[in-house]
């Protein structure tokens, strides 16, 4: 009969084997064989023992053999296996720590210039394909709104929130001057403060749906203004950086899968589907190779939700080949969405 510690040793070895065959195959972009394994790294057997281990690795499709005589690959499957295992223990290097904190200490910056730096800054320690999606302007605090006088019966309205600024024209159903504009515009920032626009659109709207001869004329002219000023959505855009490093990786030397990275980075509305789970999750998602739609499983994806107070409203990522040194890459955008929330709040 089979012992219990006999099984959990093997299981023991099995595991130490397949971190250990990722952790190679990562550094060099080649497979990997039984005598180097055994040579490298401290499993507690010999290359024979190795190279049967591999081959059940293999059967069970956590490795897999280019060609005959080369050594074992990892799979979607054996990577997923490598990324859950390793995930509890991830630690951020002091290096990109002191490089992210400096970063963020600079000179004062507009939102759309911290993101854009965001971006850079993503690229540039991992040497991947760094993806930045702006916040959802809905969920954000509003500071003010504001109307300019454009034209007859033409305003400019401007929502700030969070140093992110969102202007819009609306035609309106008489002319108003730039003293009633502001007028209204003190208005309805006493009873939108503290909300987040949708929020702000609610309560706007309930207040227009109350019966009309509650309201004098002002009040009933700056509500319309202020639901004109709130109504359509503010589309999110997404940012990317660093396109250029990971067209060099081996796995892209493929004319092909070099094509589909490149049609994969344009398309904006793929990426922020793939972000999706990203933005509605609570901290780093790592989704693997054929996780994905057929166009993007060549790629990997490491992503997270960066907050305004409690609530997150944007995500960044780190895309990449599925070959790609998780442990560094999960730390790094962990810290980094950490480090741009604390940034929003200053």
């Amino acid at each position: 009969m089979v012992s219990e510690d006999w099984r959990d040793e093997v299981a023991r070895r099995r595991h130490a084997l397949l971190l250990a065959v990722v952790d190679d195959f990562v550094k060099t972009a080649e497979p990997v064989g039984s005598h180097h394994l055994a040579a490298r790294y401290a499993l507690g057997v010999k290359a024979a023992t190795v190279r049967a281990m591999m081959a059940e690795l293999e059967r069970e499709n956590y490795l897999y053999q280019p060609y005959t005589s080369a050594g074992r690959i990892p799979t979607d499957k054996g990577f997923r296996y490598y990324v859950d295992h390793l995930r509890p223990g991830w630690r951020i290097s002091q290096q990109d720590k002191t490089h992210i904190e400096y970063h963020y200490s600079a000179r004062e910056r507009d939102l759309s210039a911290l993101l854009r730096d965001t971006s850079h800054l993503l690229a540039l320690l991992s040497g991947q394909v760094a993806v930045v999606v702006t916040p959802r302007f809905e969920a954000i605090e509003l500071a003010e709104v504001a109307f300019t006088r454009l034209r007859q019966r033409q305003v400019l309205t401007v929502l700030v929130a969070a140093g992110a600024i969102h202007q819009r024209v609306i035609e309106t159903e008489r002319d108003y001057s730039s003293e009633e504009l502001q007028r209204v515009a003190s208005y309805l920032n006493r009873i939108i403060e503290g909300r987040t626009l949708d929020e702000a659109r609610a309560l706007i709207e309930a207040a227009l749906g109350e019966e009309s001869s509650s309201h004098d004329r002002f009040v009933r002219e700056a509500l319309r203004l202020g639901e004109a000023a709130v109504s359509a959505p503010v589309p999110v855009d997404v940012l990317i950086e660093g396109g250029a490093k990971v067209v060099h990786q081996p796995e892209f030397d493929d004319p092909g899968k070099l094509r589909q990275l490149v049609e994969a980075l344009e398309d904006k509305s793929a990426l922020l589907g793939l972000l999706e789970n990203t933005l509605e999750g609570e901290s780093v998602d790592v989704s693997i190779g054929s996780e994905h739609a057929p166009r993007l499983s060549d790629l990997s994806m490491v992503g997270a939700p960066y907050r305004h107070g409690s609530a997150p409203v944007g995500a960044l990522a780190v895309l990449g080949p599925v070959r790609m040194d998780y442990g560094r890459v999960i730390a790094l955008v962990d810290y980094t969405a950490r480090a741009l929330s604390r940034a929003l709040e200053s």
